[in-house]
């Protein structure tokens, strides 16, 4: 290719031209240069004060499909400055500006990582624009540069929107197939590729025993560990089962060999892996400590060592250390995350129970109280409270029976039973000769917490219309009178899927009782719904096209479950996924009908 056309190319696909208030420097780095990153506080553009500690975030998109986030705190005055080595394997990254509370979106940067040359991008470099809307173009872009890089089609499988996939890697997949079996050695890219391109067109059978051979051959491969997480996801969608025991034992033997390797630092291959008994506190530490140390832990796993810790009765001043410095690291906004102020606050607002069920296996009672108390107090009013008020209120109660402090412990598990848990009946009648009351006896109190809380200070439920997936209008408005179960769900959520079998259970319990109604609202098209329930049962009515119903209740994660009762009060929210979604609804349809 001529210089001049080369150069014209690269100008045209560079993502980190200069742009105010924010830089980087050198313009087209290697691997092994130290980038130079300013940000301009007297910039017009600039969004950020120097009056707080300000922040990069660096993530790293790098050669074999994962990703690396680091995160550096500007210094200076006016002009800031941090400085970052660009790892060996970098294939391109992004930068964001942010202090503890606000992001300067605007100031995003973007950048690829070439060639010594400085004028041809690295192999990859293009992977994280399949993901901008110019999917096509830009794997034909990697492919130019570099023909021989399989894994490109994996990365380009994956960002297939559902309705292109199946044509796409129908056309596709062959060819790789056919390159597979020519070669004797097959690289791991390329037996990547195959097997997502099989897991993405739901072939589990042949996607699995190609992972099966990216396990054997290639373990602690980067391609392995983008391959797994995308045939678990289909696995997931289409079983809405967790992995297979075989695919654990593999794991498990990854795991033990090859502490140091991608999917051994993958938290969901963690997750699976906890409960089982055939690996030790020391192998979880080989594997994870590194990460801690190096501070390459992803703020999603911050508290899984300590879970693991307590989970095993083992090092529990470790894990008190631990947790306290993920906490820190939260407040002091060291640790970013998108939309930390919405969603994913949740997951600092676990490692407060977390912390607080630590003091309790300490015996520390009186600072588990404290850690619950203010837990309790920081998700009053968030999208979070339904959650987390529950497990809250268990632990304090508990830690006040420790203490003695019997008429605190009856207020926490009053309160408990006002959330629709009717089994710590048996906790109150326990304690309840020990505490001071204005009842003259047991069944007195009991005859007075069954009696309808007073809703007075609960929200009314927005009103919102839609159709379901006949054209019929539904109006919440309409509804009125009536206990109305929401479920915010889409078709590419796996944990709403998962749940829908235990969903449908609900549903078939209240068939006869006209007074319950239950409502599924997703974004997602009619034919797109249609086609998905092809092959699922969903016994909720399906609502689309329910213009503002998302922003009306603040719905930032999915699913969200949302209980209103007969006088169209919010009575129950409860954001993520959880086991027990099935008994803890059906609770809180009780307290509706009351």
């Amino acid at each position: 290719m001529p210089f001049a056309i080369s150069t014209l190319l690269l100008l045209l696909f560079s993502w980190n031209a200069p742009a105010q208030p924010a830089s980087i420097q050198p313009q087209y780095p290697c691997a092994g240069d130290s980038l130079m990153i300013t940000y301009r506080l007297n910039d017009p553009k600039a969004a950020l004060s120097g009056s707080v500690p300000l922040y990069v975030k660096i993530t790293v998109f790098n050669r074999h499909g994962g990703n690396q986030w680091y995160t550096r705190r500007l210094s200076g005055d006016s002009v800031l400055h941090a400085s970052f080595q660009v790892p060996a394997d970098a294939a391109s990254f992004t930068i964001r500006f942010y202090s503890l509370n606000k992001d300067d979106e605007k100031a995003m940067q973007r950048g690829y990582v070439y060639e010594p040359d400085r004028k041809t991008p690295v192999a990859g470099a293009f992977f994280e624009s399949f993901y901008t809307g110019k999917t096509k173009a830009a794997f034909e872009k990697e492919i130019g540069y570099h023909p021989g890089n399989y894994l490109a089609y994996g990365k380009y499988f994956n960002a297939l929107s559902q309705e292109q996939c199946q044509r796409i890697i129908d056309s596709l997949l062959p060819a790789l197939v056919a390159v597979h079996k020519r070669q004797r050695s097959s690289e791991a890219g390329l037996l990547a590729a195959i097997c997502i391109g099989y897991a993405k067109t739901n072939k589990l059978n042949e996607a699995g025993t190609y992972l099966s051979e990216l396990f054997l051959r290639y373990p602690a491969a980067g391609e392995t560990d983008f391959a797994f997480s995308l045939y678990d996801y289909a696995y997931y969608k289409a079983s809405s089962k967790p992995i297979s025991d075989t695919v654990k034992r593999q794991l498990i033997a990854i795991y033990k060999k090859w502490p140091g390797s991608p999917l051994a630092s993958n938290l969901v291959v963690n997750w699976y892996l906890y409960d089982d008994r055939t690996l030790t506190v020391a192998d979880f530490e080989r594997a994870l400590l590194p990460l801690y140390r190096q501070g390459k832990m992803s703020y999603l796993g911050l508290s899984l060592l300590p879970a693991i810790y307590m989970d095993r009765h083992e090092r529990l001043d470790s894990a008190e250390a631990m947790l306290l410095r993920a906490l820190h690291q939260w407040q002091d906004g060291s640790i970013n995350h998108e939309f930390r102020l919405t969603a994913t606050n949740s997951h600092m607002q676990q490692l407060i129970p977390m912390l607080s069920k630590l003091y309790l296996l300490q015996q520390k009672y009186q600072q588990s109280i404290i850690c619950a108390s203010a837990g309790l107090y920081q998700v009053k009013g968030t999208n979070q409270e339904s959650d987390f008020t529950s497990q809250l209120l268990q632990l304090r109660a508990k830690a006040y029976r420790a203490l003695g402090n019997w008429n605190a412990a009856l207020d926490d598990y009053t309160a408990l039973y006002r959330t629709g848990k009717a089994e710590w009946l048996d906790s109150m009648q326990a304690i309840y000769p020990y505490c001071s009351t204005r009842s003259k006896n047991w069944n007195e109190f009991a005859n007075k917490l069954r009696s309808k809380p007073d809703t007075v200070d609960q929200a009314l439920a927005p009103g919102f219309s839609g159709s379901d997936l006949a054209g019929n209008k539904v109006q919440l408005s309409a509804l009125k009178g009536k206990v109305v179960v929401l479920n915010f769900w889409r078709t590419s959520c796996g944990p709403c899927i998962k749940e829908m079998p235990r969903l449908n259970k609900l549903v078939e319990k209240f068939r006869t009782n006209d007074k319950v109604v239950f409502l599924a609202i997703t974004a997602d098209k009619t034919e797109k719904l249609r086609s998905f329930f092809r092959n699922r049962q969903f016994d909720y009515t399906i609502v689309n096209n329910a213009a503002g119903a998302y922003e009306h209740y603040n719905i930032d994660v999915l699913p969200v479950h949302i209980v209103i009762d007969k006088s169209g009060r919010i009575i129950n929210r409860s954001s993520g996924a959880r086991e027990d979604i099935g008994q803890y609804l059906e609770q809180q349809i009780e307290l509706g009908l009351q």
